[in-house]
């Protein structure tokens, strides 16, 4: 009774996701004639079957499975939540997902459904044993995604990601074996209970800097950054956008547990994380100025929206946690927004380069506006959801010591530099061209997607006092 109390309490999401998983691959041995829209009908389903899942978990009090392995709580419950519609919103804007082979239409979905159960499991992993099988499991999932384009690009990219991947797990084991040693357990509450009552020592410094060093590789830090470039242009649009969200929002969720019960006995380590932060968003800021590829370019713009994040965490308190919390909330809107467009006009015109979006505002300008609303929030220019979003880092960062504020200055001067990037792209919208292409009528769902959340970019700065609630509530509860 107590396992099925366990499922009933805080793995219902999970247990649904992992049906669907067996479902997809059981269809795809079955069904020779699979399609694209039926597996996409099947998957859209269970996302929302898990999703209304979510009230059915305890939220109040912590509810602790699996001989304390797991917790489930308000905190958990979002991170989930953001998880579920970030992946449904990828599946819904999806533009030819499988061009060649749409008869691995289910095979796709098993994997695409393999890396949100890591992402789920990581989210509410209260041990370092679970942590890491939901972290390998979340990067299968994205090494097999990122080599499914059968081109050099696309393979390169995929080994690359492979072996880095592999290296940050080593480093990650490596750090928790030594934690182990020195505290007797792997759990976070008793680890917490631990160094509560004792100080630290240097091996717990140097343990902790290794966990951290293998958590960075899954929000595309420095120094595991350079996967993120090759793996953005060797995918296609779809892979992008569920590779730029799934895996950095259950490490930033898994990264703010640790600090809180881990990390908050070392401020060594949240130096090194907030120094590790700024020189991410310097070096993507520089990198991403000279690219001409826009999958390339949206790859650097990743890095530095990483770098904001961590930097928030690294000030330990509720309020940047929260800060956090809303600021993943506004990125799942703009960040999927830009991608979607991205994907529509790659399927018209066929191209990568940022040249090629010459004058496209005069032949379609709805869309245009709602692209250029999605580079306004990223670059943190209002009246977007962006700007409010870090606006809102950017104060939590201030109440942390002097440190953390003198690396802020560097980070905004990087961030100025950063809004020439985007400008760049828009600039482009408004250059008169003899062969910017009409983007026909089609696409009719990905449309009302994009031309919605493109709308709640601008509601959430206009109104944002429900969603920075929500994130102040659930920042209690971690």
């Amino acid at each position: 009774m107590e396992f099925l109390n366990d499922i009933k309490n805080a793995f219902l999401p999970e247990l649904i996701i992992f049906i669907t998983i067996i479902l997809n691959i059981l269809l795809a041995v079955i069904d020779g004639k699979n399609t694209l829209i039926k597996a996409k009908i099947i998957n859209v389903l269970a996302v929302i079957s898990a999703l209304i899942s979510l009230i059915f978990l305890q939220i109040e009090p912590n509810y602790y499975s699996y001989n304390n392995s797991f917790v489930s709580n308000l905190y958990t419950i979002l991170f989930k939540a953001l998880i579920l519609v970030s992946f449904l919103l990828v599946i819904l804007t999806s533009v030819k997902i499988i061009r060649e082979k749409r008869k691995k239409s289910f095979e796709y979905f098993a994997v695409m459904q393999s890396g949100v159960l890591g992402a789920l499991t990581l989210i509410s992993s209260n041990d370092f044993l679970s942590a890491f099988v939901s972290i390998e499991i979340l990067g299968l999932s994205c090494y097999f995604l990122s080599g499914f384009r059968k081109n050099h690009k696309s393979k390169e990219a995929s080994l690359k990601y492979l072996l880095t991947g592999a290296v940050a797990s080593s480093l990650f084991l490596f750090g928790v074996s030594y934690i182990y040693g020195i505290s007797g357990s792997i759990n976070f509450s008793v680890i917490n209970d631990i160094y509560l009552n004792s100080s630290i020592n240097l091996l717990f410094i140097v343990s902790s800097f290794f966990i951290l060093i293998g958590l960075l590789f899954k929000i595309g830090s420095i120094p595991f950054n350079n996967w993120i470039i090759d793996v953005y242009e060797g995918s296609n649009y779809t892979i992008c956008a569920y590779i730029s969200l799934i895996p950095k929002m259950a490490a930033a969720a898994f990264i703010s547990r640790l600090f809180v019960f881990i990390f908050n006995f070392s401020p060594v380590i949240q130096l090194i994380l907030a120094f590790f932060a700024v020189i991410s968003i310097i070096y993507a800021s520089i990198g991403a100025i000279h690219q001409t590829n826009i999958k390339r370019l949206y790859a650097y713009s990743s890095i530095i929206h990483s770098g904001f994040i961590l930097l928030a965490l690294s000030v330990v308190n509720v309020y940047s946690i929260s800060s956090v919390i809303f600021y993943i909330i506004t990125y799942i809107f703009m960040n999927i927004g830009i991608w979607c467009a991205s994907a529509i006009y790659n399927n018209e015109y066929n191209t990568d380069e940022i040249s090629d979006y010459k004058g496209l505002f005069y032949k379609n300008p709805y869309f245009s506006i709602a692209l250029i609303i999605f580079l306004f929030s990223l670059a943190g220019i209002p009246p977007t959801s962006g700007f409010l979003a870090k606006l809102y880092i950017f104060t939590a960062i201030i109440r942390g010591d002097l440190i953390f504020i003198l690396l802020l200055i560097f980070a905004l001067i990087a961030l100025v530099i950063s809004l020439a990037v985007y400008i760049k792209v828009i600039k482009e919208l408004f250059e008169k061209s003899q062969t910017g292409i009409y983007i026909k009528g089609k696409y009719l769902m990905q449309k009302i997607i994009l031309y919605s959340l493109a709308l709640i970019t601008i509601i959430i700065c206009i109104v944002p006092d429900i969603f920075i609630k929500i994130s102040q509530i659930a920042a209690y509860y971690i």
